[in-house]
């Protein structure tokens, strides 16, 4: 089936939706832009595209142990781990994984938090900031986990990113809201706010029926100094700039009977319907320095893509086929750091039964001195093109 798309100028063009005190400076360059031509073709397995893997074992936290891994940031000093699920906690270690500080501030108090929505760092990366969607407040920490700063913002919203001192990212669910009711473009997803939360402009109209279509409308990702805005089940991501929102990733999924760009006539009964007879792309994908790894899916199958940034070609690969001790679990990476794509894996799984394959000396190494309540371990996989 022919793949569905739009036309990125346009696109690029009317991203942005401008306030009453702003104007849109999104040019809908192109230049920038990566097209991944997503092929029909055999697969690698996943062990031929790992150059190395080295690890860092996250230490003791005390009381409060990190439970599965929601956000993962880097300073040049800092690990800061967020667990918005079970610990409800923000973990900051150094860099050879050292507990420093722990953010463990569940409450209603003006310094504590209903729930961690999000989490972000500051541009000079010396603070955090949490968004408290129950809240309705951004609080900000700095390093050691003092609290420095508490905001007020009512709409219900799901995203902060913080982009320049001047610039606060804010992504929100959609649908009515009687606290947008004063903002000129209330149907967009995404508000740019200044230091002080007041609006400055906003980008991308919600595409999606939010009284049938139920699910988030919106995919913001921050991935070290480069933050990638996207809608799932669509063809393109976007990158935020200071020159605007420009198209960085356009997926050609025609060869593999790929369907995109869903909109408003949307139904959860269409949608099953496409997702079981052809590919589509739900917008579940990492990117490091020097690659990209798509997740595509058909019939509740999921396969990955990896794009190599530099020579623009592409890989299905497989772990089917992995036949090392730690290769699998590159597909579980959900997180990067510059060259590196990063999976975090359980301690328990290290003390686990492990047959004598290539790799095991280095799982051997990790696992010396964990038990099944130590804290995960993040794995940091160096990739190469397949030879």
């Amino acid at each position: 089936m022919k793949l569905y798309s739009f036309t990125l100028i346009f696109v690029g063009l009317l991203l942005y939706s401008c306030g009453d005190n702003s104007s849109s400076n999104s040019t809908g360059d192109l230049s920038q832009m990566d097209r991944v031509e997503i092929k029909d073709q055999r697969q690698i397995p996943v062990d031929s595209v790992i150059e190395k893997i080295d690890y860092v074992k996250l230490g003791e936290t005390g009381d409060v142990l990190v439970g599965q891994v929601t956000h993962l940031l880097f300073t040049p000093d800092h690990i800061i781990v967020g667990d918005a699920d079970q610990a409800k906690a923000i973990f900051i270690f150094d860099r050879a994984g050292n507990s420093q500080a722990v953010i463990n501030r569940l409450g209603r108090g003006p310094q504590e938090y209903q729930g961690i929505t999000d989490i972000d760092i500051s541009p000079d990366q010396q603070k955090i900031i949490v968004l408290d969607s129950w809240g309705d407040k951004l609080l900000t920490f700095d390093m050691n986990g003092n609290f420095l700063n508490k905001q007020t913002f009512t709409p219900f919203s799901r995203v902060v990113k913080w982009l320049d001192p001047e610039t606060i990212l804010i992504g929100i669910s959609g649908g009515d809201n009687p606290e947008l009711d004063t903002y000129t473009t209330k149907e967009d997803l995404l508000l740019f706010m200044d230091s002080t939360l007041q609006f400055k402009y906003s980008a991308f109209p919600n595409r999606f029926n939010s009284d049938i279509f139920k699910f988030d409308p919106l995919v913001v990702k921050r991935f070290d100094d480069r933050v990638l805005i996207s809608v799932p089940y669509s063809d393109t991501i976007y990158q935020y700039t200071s020159h605007g929102i420009q198209p960085r990733y356009k997926l050609d999924m025609e060869e593999v009977d790929g369907i995109a760009n869903f909109g408003k006539d949307m139904t959860n009964e269409k949608l099953r319907q496409i997702k079981n007879d052809h590919t589509t792309f739900p917008h579940i994908y990492v990117e490091s320095d020097d690659f990209s790894l798509f997740y595509l899916s058909k019939d509740k199958i999921m396969f990955p893509v990896l794009f190599n940034k530099n020579n623009k070609q592409t890989y299905n690969i497989t772990a089917h086929q992995s036949r090392t001790a730690l290769g699998e679990y590159i597909l579980w990476s959900a997180f990067s750091h510059k060259n590196q794509f990063i999976s975090v894996v359980p301690a328990f799984e290290f003390l686990t039964f492990c047959p004598d394959v290539p790799g095991v000396e280095l799982r051997n190494e990790i696992k010396v001195g964990l038990t099944d309540e130590d804290n995960p371990v993040l794995l940091f996989y160096t990739l190469k093109d397949p030879e």
